[in-house]
């Protein structure tokens, strides 16, 4: 089959671990690894050893963000302390959300008292997006928030099925929440942990297979809104140390996966497009991208890893899978900067 052209995808939830944890990845080859997975615009999180709590920091972030080659936006962070910066961040052009931590993930950043959430929320006068690291009956105590506060809330890597049912209910209500889930919490089930270790051990964890039959129902039927790839790489090292670092690399696995399960009766090719482009764009309000796309044969199979990993650490808990639809060319604005699978 000839190669097809699809509009340069976007990632709204990585981790490229620069500035602090360059160990592990940072703007170069986390900005690569997007590219081979066909992602043309990705965005930023917050929570690095230095975090992106001022504008100070933020600049700092830009600036370390030059040597990518793809197009990075940020989302902005809080612990509750830092409010007075809100207005110039939600007014800034690279920032695309503000994100919100109410379950333990990496860093210590989690926010655990509901009047300080509250006063979160009532300070981010934006119609950019609330993003929150939300599980079980933190959902449901954002959703009314977003509610109170009229603001737009975005539920990120839901993997529990009574989730699916709050967002589900959310949005009969017509509330202003979308939500997204990861390609672990897809392909993955807790049973896997079993095999694989700390090399599927992430925050939120696995679900059971109920859980994750949900996940495919609500994506299906547009409760949940997009796949995020929540890439958060640690070495090898750290997935074996005494105490595992939580987290996967997923920027190349995402598309492959999803295609996967176009091959599989799963989802259509149109699905991905949405899934992957055309809901992100809206939801989180991207500029246009002029003369970007990428060219693939999406029926065409491949084996995860087989030729190595352009993420700095190395590994992938799709390793040696059979995925569908390897990115053979990219074009940003015009220039071509992946041909025949090489990056320029």
């Amino acid at each position: 089959m000839a190669l097809k052209k699809f509009p340069g995808l976007i990632d709204i939830h990585v981790h490229l671990r620069e500035p602090g944890a360059t160990h592990k990845e940072d703007f170069l080859t986390g900005s690569r690894a997007a590219v081979a997975g066909g992602f043309t615009f990705i965005i930023d999180m917050p929570n690095n050893p230095f975090p992106t709590f001022s504008l100070k920091a933020l600049k700092e972030k830009i600036a370390l963000s030059k040597k990518a080659v793809c197009a990075v936006g940020f989302n902005f962070g809080t612990n509750g302390k830092n409010l007075s910066f809100f207005k110039a961040a939600f007014s800034h052009q690279r920032i695309f959300g503000l994100k919100v931590f109410l379950n333990h993930t990496t860093g210590d950043f989690l926010i655990g008292d509901p009047k300080v959430l509250e006063t979160i929320f009532a300070a981010w006068e934006s119609p950019k997006p609330i993003m929150v690291h939300a599980e079980g009956e933190k959902v449901t105590e954002c959703i009314a928030l977003a509610k109170k506060y009229g603001r737009r809330l975005h539920i990120c890597h839901i993997s529990q099925k009574e989730e699916v049912e709050m967002v589900r209910k959310a949005k009969k209500r017509k509330l202003k929440v979308t939500a997204g889930v990861t390609p672990h919490h897809l392909f993955l089930i807790d049973k896997d942990v079993e095999k694989l270790g700390p090399f599927a051990m992430m925050k939120p964890p696995l679900g059971t297979k109920r859980d994750q039959d949900a996940l495919w129902q609500g994506l299906s039927e547009g409760t949940i809104d997009l796949v995020e790839s929540d890439h958060a790489p640690h070495t090898k090292q750290e997935k074996l140390a005494e105490k595992p670092a939580f987290g996967v690399p997923n920027l190349e696995t995402t598309l492959g996966l999803l295609f996967k399960a176009v091959h599989d009766n799963k989802i259509s090719e149109k699905d991905v497009i949405r899934l992957l482009y055309t809901n992100p764009k809206k939801i989180f309000n991207i500029p246009e991208q002029k003369n970007t796309y990428i060219e693939l044969d999406p029926a065409k199979p491949y084996l995860v890893g087989e030729n190595g990993y352009q993420t700095k650490c190395g590994w992938s808990p799709f390793d040696k899978w059979q995925v569908y639809g390897k990115v053979e060319s990219v074009t940003l604005h015009g220039k071509q900067i992946m041909n025949q699978c090489k990056i320029a």
